[in-house]
């Protein structure tokens, strides 16, 4: 049996941009989504413009069309050029409920340092 690869690495660039792949799928859960549109809402994840550019955005994206977790299409646009819309898949569906199990073991793992910490910290 083949173990799936750990998306968290010690490669902190690496792992904020799985992060954003979670983050990605779940905005694109409840809407189809422009890149930059993704960009913004990111804000809800605790990500600033500052700290997340949209070429990794945009190289997210690429690499989850490419793994079949997004579509994508071209809509004409009120103003200016067409643009592409990114909307989730049903491969994107297993892969958002993939990273909330994950997520959800790191957050009880987690909690479980912070608890034993604070029972341990004289303050």
């Amino acid at each position: 049996m083949t173990k799936t690869p750990d998306p968290f690495c010690p490669d902190k660039h690496h792992q904020k941009g799985r992060f954003i792949e979670a983050c990605v799928l779940c905005l694109l859960r409840e809407e189809p989504c422009y890149g930059y549109s993704l960009m913004e809402k990111l804000n809800l994840f605790g990500f600033d413009k500052n700290s997340v550019s949209i070429s990794v955005i945009y190289r997210n994206l690429h690499d989850m069309e490419r793994r079949g977790l997004v579509s994508s299409s071209w809509t004409a646009s009120e103003q200016g050029p067409k643009k592409r819309i990114y909307a989730i898949t049903p491969g994107g569906e297993k892969a958002l409920d993939n990273w909330i199990s994950l997520l959800q073991d790191r957050k009880k793992r987690i909690m479980a340092i912070i608890d034993k910490y604070q029972s341990t910290h004289k303050a």
